[in-house]
């Protein structure tokens, strides 16, 4: 029984991380779309000299887009408050399962 609680908790993990990264993911396509002058802040101008369109992954300031993230500067109607709104929850979704899946292998 032991077994199947860890592994239904090591596949929750795993679905909402990868919810997490889906949601982040749509977030950077859609500030690279409708958002560029908030785009071209949180990113590096070229990474190793690659301009920033034929780069593979996303070229974003590690020390900018965390404080983005929790800022709320935004309107509270606009997409990118929402946007910002949907990933805080599946991060925090996230944490959440990780956390009881810590305290769950701690009394199994």
């Amino acid at each position: 029984m032991g077994n199947l609680i860890s592994l239904l908790l090591l596949l929750l993990i795993a679905a909402s991380g990868f919810l997490t990264i889906y949601l982040v993911i749509d977030f950077f396509e859609y500030l690279k779309k409708y958002h560029s002058m908030v785009w071209e802040k949180l990113c590096f101008e070229q990474p190793f000299g690659i301009p920033q369109k034929d780069f593979i992954i996303y070229p974003i300031k590690p020390l900018k887009i965390i404080p983005f993230f929790l800022s709320s500067d935004d309107p509270p109607d606009s997409d990118m408050a929402l946007y910002k709104k949907r990933i805080k929850h599946a991060f925090i979704g996230f944490v959440a399962v990780f956390l009881f899946n810590c305290l769950i292998r701690l009394f199994i």
